[in-house]
Parts: C-alpha cells; sequence; structure tokens
C-alpha cells in the first residue's frame, strides 16, 4: 500500500505525471518499433503500440503549452549564471536555458500549424524546434563531460594535496607513541577538499530545464 500510495502521490504532480507518460512513450515506441521489423507476425501489435506512443507524445506536447512561464522564471532567477565558479559550466547553462526557452514557443506554433489554428507550415516549426531540443542535450551532454573531468582532476590531485598537508612526525613523538600499551594512531591533516560546480539538466533540472521528450 505505501507504493501504491507513492505512486499515487506522484501522479497528482504535472511533473510526476509528465515522467510517467515519457517513460511509457517511449517504451511503447521502442516495443512496437522491434515488432514491426523484427516480428513480422506481430507487426499489428507493434503497430499499436506505435499509435499510442504518438499520441502519448501529443498528450505531452499539449501539457507543454503551459511550460513557458516555468521556463522564463528559472531562466530569468538563473540570469547570467553569477553563481556559478566554473566559466564554461556557466556559459553552456545560459545557452541551454535559451535553447530551452526558444523551444516552447517554436513547438506551440507546430502544434497550432497541425491542429490548423495558425495557416503556416508546421514541417519548419517541427524541424526548428527539433534543432533547439538536440542543441539543449548537447549543451546538457557538454556540461555533464566538463564537471566529470574536473572531479577527475581533483580526485588525481588529491594524493599530492595529502602529501603536502601532511604533518611531519618528529622521532620523539614516534618513540612516544610506539610506548603507549595500545599504539596511538598518528593521523595527518586531513587535504582541502574542492568545491564542486552546478550545471544546467537539470533541468533539470531540471532541466526542470524541462527536457522535451
Amino acid at each position: 500500500m505505501a507504493s501504491l500510495s507513492c505512486l499515487a502521490s506522484a501522479l497528482e504532480s504535472y511533473r510526476g505525471r509528465d515522467r510517467l507518460i515519457r517513460v511509457l512513450g517511449y517504451c511503447c515506441q521502442l516495443v512496437g518499433g522491434v515488432l514491426v521489423e523484427q516480428c513480422p507476425t506481430r507487426s499489428e501489435v507493434g503497430t499499436r503500440l506505435l499509435v499510442v506512443s504518438t499520441q502519448l507524445s501529443h498528450c505531452r506536447t499539449i501539457l507543454r503549452l503551459f511550460d513557458d512561464l516555468s521556463m522564463f522564471v528559472y531562466t530569468k532567477q538563473y540570469g547570467l549564471g553569477a553563481q556559478e565558479e566554473d566559466t564554461f559550466v556557466r556559459w553552456v547553462s545560459v545557452l541551454g536555458n535559451l535553447a530551452d526557452q526558444l523551444y516552447y514557443p517554436c513547438e506551440h506554433v507546430a502544434w497550432a500549424a497541425d491542429a490548423r489554428v495558425l495557416h503556416v507550415d508546421s514541417s519548419r516549426w517541427w524541424t526548428l524546434s527539433t534543432a533547439l531540443w538536440a542543441l539543449s542535450l548537447l549543451l546538457g551532454v557538454a556540461s555533464i563531460q566538463w564537471n566529470c573531468c574536473m572531479a577527475i582532476k581533483v580526485l588525481c590531485a588529491l594524493p599530492a594535496a595529502a602529501l603536502l598537508f601532511q604533518v611531519p612526525v618528529d622521532a620523539a613523538e614516534t618513540e612516544t607513541e610506539a610506548a603507549e600499551p595500545h599504539g596511538a594512531l598518528h593521523q595527518p591533516a586531513a587535504p582541502g577538499q574542492a568545491e564542486g560546480h552546478g550545471g544546467a539538466d537539470a533541468v533539470g533540472s531540471t532541466v526542470t530545464s524541462q527536457q522535451p521528450g
């Protein structure tokens, strides 16, 4: 019952419901595509799953009609990333936020064109929105890779830092410790800890980024 209550609580929120719709849509698309391509005897089932995936994708598209304001608030709060210590992460996050902000109106116009609300060519707007979505993903990947490289660099530098901060033990102190009944353990001073850097997915984380799927 506890897990069922947690699931019901998650579905009551917009983000929780969007995650479930996204997972179901991708699973239906994957399984349906495999059945259509690899199992001709079950191609009808695969086709139905692809239809379900398409409808779930349309559902998310309509729900994203109301995401512009929340994305704008997040972009405004982040600003130019003055809180970021790493310059690369800062500007990658700013560009990612800009791509996300521009993605939503382009998708809205494409959806309105498909629904015949606007008399424009929807394919161009879908192409533009997809390009912005791909750009946002690439920027997010670049930020993650940069943070991983910086973390590895810090970890590789830790042994050298430990040697620099190690307190030398003189001979008299060593003899005193050896004479103690239980052999007290000498511990060197701890090295300084490097601060981590935050990134955009965020959007996470966040991209609430709200990254489109």
